[in-house]
This record gives C-alpha cells, sequence and structure tokens, in this order.
C-alpha cells in the first residue's frame, strides 16, 4: 500500500521529460536558421541572397535591395544594372544627362561615408588627442550669430554719431577682397577670409595676429568652437575643396599638427571637387554641417561625435550645388538650399530625408530660422519665401524686383505673429516684410548716387585722342572705310555669341556679384545648357545691389551694407536712415557685433572696419 504513490510520480515526470526534448528540438533549430552567426544575405553579401527574392507579395522579401523579377535574383540596380547598354550609377554624369536617381546617389554617398567611418575605427595607429565638444558663447562665433541663422545681436551697435557718423576704431587691409563676414573670438579677435588665399586673424587693436594660408581664395564664413584644452578651432571651407581645422592661438592646421602620423595623413576625409562656398554650422555635440559640390556633410568633429575628428559621419545627395549655409532648429532638424532651388530638411542625426520645398529658382541664401515655426529664404527667382518649418508648406512669399543673393533676419514676432523679415535684393532695396502675412512694410533704397563726400578731386583733363589714320577704301570697292589692321565685321561664332548674350542678361538681372560666380554657373547651366561656360561674375565688375545680409540689434536698428559703398544703419519700423558710412568699397560682408558694442564688417576692396561710438566734441567753453 505504501508504494501505490510511486506510478503517480512517474506519470508527472513524463510530461517535464517531453517538455526539455521539445526545448532541445527548438533550440537545435534555432541553431540552424535563426541563431546562425555567420555571414548572411546583406547589401555586403549580395551573393548570399540566391533565390531569396519572393515576388508573390504574400511572404516577406529578405533581399535588401532590388528583385529581378525574371530570374528572382537580388542585385544593386545602381552599381550592377541588368539592362542592356545600363551603365552604373554615376552621379555627375547624371546631373549632366538629367537622370538624377535620388535612391542611387544617396546610397552610394552613404556607403562612402559609412566605409570612411569604418576605416577610421579599425586604423591601428594611435587615438588622437580629446577634442572637447562646444559652441563659443561669443556672439557672431559663426555664420548669422548662431544655428537658426536669425540675424540677430543681443548687443546694440554704435548710435552715438559726430555730424551723422560714427567713429572707426580701426581698419585693416587684407592683401585680396574680402566676401566672408567677420567671426569673432573670446579674446577680442576677428577673423575673416580672403580671396588672397589666406585665413586673417586681427587682434582687437587691429594688429594682425596671424594669417594661415588656405590653399586658394577664401569666401566662406568660420565657425569657431571644439577646443582641445584652451585652443579652440576655427571650420570653414576653401577653394581647394577642403573643410580646413584651424588653431584659433596659432594658426596652424589642427590635423597637419596633432596627427601628421595618422591614417589621414593629417587631411580631412572631407574632400570636394569644387571650391567650399557653404559657412560651416557647427552643433553643441561637435558635429560641423557644411555643403560640398552637390552634398550636405555631417563631420565628426570631436571626440565621442561618432569617429575620429575629421571623419564623415553622413552626407546626403542633393541635385543642386549647396552654397548656402546649413540652419540648424535645435530638435533634430536642419535645412539647407540648393542653386537647383530646392530647400531641403534632414534629420540631424542622420541625415534623413524629412521634405522638400522647390523654389522657382536657385538657393544662394542661407535659410533662417525665427525660433517660432517659421523659415525665411531668399532666391535669385526674386522671391522670399516663408515656410513652415516642420512641414514645409508656403505660407507666403514676396516678390523683390531682382535677384536675392541675401539672407534674411527674422525679427521676434509677438503673441499675434506680428514681426519683420529684413531681406535685400540686387536692385539695390532692404525690404521689411510683414511676418504674419507677406505684406510689404517699408523698403529703402541704399544706393548713393552722389559723388562720395571723400572723392579725391578730379585730375586733369586728359590729353586729347591722337587724329584717327585718313579713310582708305576696302577692297569691295563700295568705298566704306576701316581701320589699317582690324576687321570691319570680325566673325563672331554662334556659340559665342548666345554666351555673350546670355552674360548680358544675367549682368542686367544682378545676378553675377563676383563671389557668385560657381551659383551663376550653377543657375547659368539651367537656364543656358550645361555646356554654357560663363565668365560672369569672374570679370572683377564691381557688386550690384545689397548683397549682405542684414543683422538687427536689440534697440531695433537694422545693419547693412550695400555695393555703393556705404554701410548703413536704419530704423527697424520706417526704413528711415539713422546713419550711412562711406568706405573704401562695395560691402557683400555681413556685419558682426561684439558684447562692447562695437561692430565689425568688411569690403571688396579688402578693408576690415573696426567701428565704434563716436566721441562728442565737448561743448563750447570746455577743454
Amino acid at each position: 500500500m505504501g508504494t501505490r504513490g510511486r506510478p503517480g510520480f512517474g506519470a508527472a515526470r513524463c510530461p517535464l521529460i517531453i517538455s526539455l526534448l521539445l526545448c532541445a528540438v527548438a533550440r537545435a533549430q534555432d541553431g540552424e536558421d535563426g541563431g546562425n552567426t555567420g555571414p548572411q544575405c546583406s547589401e555586403d553579401r549580395l551573393d548570399l541572397c540566391e533565390d531569396l527574392c519572393t515576388l508573390d507579395g504574400k511572404r516577406p522579401n529578405p533581399c535588401p535591395l532590388e528583385c529581378n523579377v525574371q530570374t528572382g535574383d537580388c542585385y544593386d540596380r545602381c552599381v550592377n544594372p541588368i539592362e542592356d547598354g545600363a551603365l552604373p550609377y554615376d552621379v555627375n554624369d547624371a546631373i549632366i544627362n538629367d537622370a538624377f536617381d535620388p535612391v542611387c546617389a544617396n546610397r552610394l554617398r552613404k556607403r562612402i561615408a559609412e566605409s570612411l567611418v569604418t576605416d577610421s575605427f579599425e586604423s591601428t595607429l594611435r587615438d588622437p588627442p580629446a577634442v572637447s565638444s562646444g559652441l563659443s558663447s561669443v556672439p557672431f562665433s559663426m555664420f548669422r550669430n548662431g544655428l537658426l541663422h536669425t540675424g540677430r545681436s543681443d548687443h546694440r551697435g554704435p548710435s552715438v554719431t559726430v555730424a551723422g557718423v560714427p567713429q572707426i576704431g580701426w581698419t585693416f587691409r587684407t592683401g585680396g577682397r574680402v566676401f566672408s563676414s567677420p567671426t569673432l573670438a573670446s579674446d577680442g579677435t576677428v577673423y575673416v577670409g580672403c580671396t588672397d588665399g589666406f585665413v586673417y586673424g586681427v587682434q582687437r587693436s587691429g594688429v594682425i595676429k596671424w594669417k594661415y594660408p588656405a590653399g586658394g581664395p577664401v569666401v566662406s564664413t568660420a565657425a569657431i568652437g571644439n577646443p582641445i584644452g584652451s585652443d579652440t578651432t576655427l571650420f570653414m571651407g576653401g577653394a581647394d575643396g577642403t573643410l580646413h581645422a584651424v588653431s584659433a592661438n596659432y594658426g596652424t592646421s589642427k590635423w597637419e599638427y596633432i596627427r601628421p602620423r595618422l591614417h589621414l595623413n593629417g587631411r580631412w576625409q572631407l574632400k570636394a571637387t569644387r571650391p567650399i562656398v557653404s559657412s560651416a554650422a557647427l552643433a553643441p555635440e561637435g558635429i560641423v554641417y557644411i555643403g560640398a559640390d552637390t552634398a550636405l556633410y555631417a563631420i565628426n568633429a570631436a571626440t565621442g561625435s561618432g569617429g575620429f575628428s575629421g571623419t564623415v559621419k553622413w552626407s546626403y545627395e542633393t541635385r543642386g550645388l549647396i552654397l548656402g549655409s546649413p540652419a540648424l532648429d535645435g530638435a533634430g532638424r536642419i535645412y539647407v538650399g540648393t542653386m537647383e532651388g530646392a530647400l531641403y530638411c534632414l534629420r540631424q542625426d542622420d541625415g534623413g530625408f524629412i521634405w522638400r520645398f522647390d523654389a522657382e529658382g536657385g538657393l544662394y541664401s542661407s535659410p533662417a530660422l525665427d525660433g517660432a515655426g517659421r523659415l525665411y529664404v531668399g532666391s535669385v527667382d526674386s522671391y522670399l519665401y516663408a515656410l513652415d518649418a516642420l512641414t514645409g508648406a508656403l505660407h507666403w512669399k514676396f516678390r523683390t524686383s531682382a535677384a536675392i543673393y541675401s539672407s534674411p533676419a527674422a525679427a521676434v514676432r509677438d503673441g499675434a505673429g506680428r514681426g519683420y523679415v529684413f531681406v535685400g535684393s540686387t536692385d539695390w532695396k532692404l525690404y521689411a516684410v510683414r511676418a504674419n502675412d507677406g505684406l510689404l512694410a517699408w523698403n529703402q533704397t541704399l544706393r548713393d548716387y552722389d559723388a562720395p563726400w571723400n572723392s579725391p578731386p578730379p585730375g586733369p583733363a586728359p590729353p586729347p585722342a591722337p587724329p584717327a589714320p585718313p579713310p582708305v577704301n576696302d577692297a569691295s570697292g563700295d568705298g566704306g572705310a576701316f581701320t589699317p589692321g582690324e576687321r570691319k565685321t570680325p566673325y563672331v561664332s554662334a556659340a559665342a555669341r548666345a554666351m555673350e548674350e546670355a552674360e548680358s542678361i544675367l549682368e542686367a538681372e544682378g545676378v553675377c556679384p563676383p563671389n557668385l560666380e560657381q551659383g551663376t554657373s550653377e543657375e547659368a547651366a539651367r537656364r543656358f545648357g550645361w555646356n554654357a561656360a560663363l565668365s560672369c561674375g569672374k570679370k572683377g565688375s564691381a557688386a550690384v545691389g545689397v548683397v549682405s545680409s542684414p543683422v538687427i540689434g536689440p534697440d531695433g536698428v537694422v545693419y547693412v551694407g550695400s555695393s555703393d559703398q556705404y554701410f548703413y544703419a536704419l530704423n527697424n519700423l520706417t526704413g528711415a536712415v539713422e546713419w550711412k558710412m562711406h568706405t573704401d568699397g562695395p560691402i557683400q560682408s555681413s556685419a558682426a557685433i561684439d558684447s562692447d558694442g562695437q561692430l565689425y564688417f568688411a569690403t571688396d576692396a579688402g578693408t576690415i572696419y573696426q567701428v565704434v561710438e563716436a566721441v562728442p566734441p565737448p561743448p563750447p567753453g570746455q577743454k
């Protein structure tokens, strides 16, 4: 009787044994299928993707790329197209032949960026020194005074004048023309790029600190930050297609003097085929965003940002040249325009596409965010556009009389949405447009038709021209006269006549400021054909209109330069001129204002100006 419980115990044990056997079988199946840790079908191993295409639409398709509907093979149509006579996709050839494929373009760019980052992590050489991420707290430490590109200053500029003109603190003459805007550092140094191939650092006193050889003209504006110890870094693009990282203290290349023996050989991995005109935007996490050729790049520029400093984090391929500076909203979105006329909104972390807006002309102007959900950008089609920053929807567009190369400045809007957007145009006017509805508030012509007040007196009259040679009968016998040694009707090819006509059109429209020759070429290609090689904008002619981008002070004064060689301060509500100052050349550089209220800009003649409060003369009877 006492042993009758034993069979019950054995019966209870049977389900346990069966469960163990089932677990073992499931584990074995996992090892054959999902537990496989060896190479598997992927973009890198398409040879393992044979017979994996499922074309019935009922089962998931493990092929990561494209499926051949005839054979069921998995293949990459961008690298190995199956169509007869088709060649691997090439971005440059596709743009020329008007066969742009955004899927292939971004796929190839992504692979290049990933391979560069992979190579950097697999390097067996020594690690670079720690590079701290962080933005400079100094005003105007990057283009348009911050990532939003609002063009607002937290400090007012000079307001005290004598005889209607403030006082010049100092001037510094570079060796070429200056189109970049001043970048300010904490020690009072002012940095500008120049067409003579140097980046200049000028001390607070107006004495040169150093000049850095950039390998070609520099028209972009520097961004400063990411210190190594106490030495911050200047980031700017150059005509050599390189994104330069320069020591603010010593004026030397950081990657040449910090790690000369690393796998990058002291150079950034980004090497554009054309000059970099876009101004860099430096994010708080240490990533540098900049446009180069037809792509927007995110560059690791600090320790811990995802790769060795100088490596490409991601890139996004567009169809048009990127000449403007990208703007960041601080909420994970980045905005950039192209000379094709497209404005892109991308994810900041991985470059993923969010939305695109198509303007009617190229976008050299950099987008400006007002911090309240609006984005503003000007176009060479003469329109100022206001978009919803989240969706890209058009709120309004305002038309000026000529092309816009100036970047807008967005004033703070009140609770009812009231506020002004300021932008210059090549029709010589500065416009104030109502932010809520896009209607004109005022415009002011910034063109002085009179002789400058300090122009030198006219010189002696030139000697009379020598008498013309006597008429000579030409060989045709029609009695016409011609100058010996010259053809009466020189031959001009049809192509040359078409080029001259295109140049005259662009010149008349005012779209050929001398620093925009790349954008002119891109815009001209769209309008006159890809074989058009225009010299428009490369002749050294003076700028046209208001190309400089306005800056708004906290007191409501708007500061902007003009091609008439004057720098202006205007009332933001009425457009009335508070004061104006004559300079030695056209002004395409935008202003920067430091915490002491000192204002800086540069001219086409290559002179950097510091403008300060004027010291009024003592009252009569006082010394």
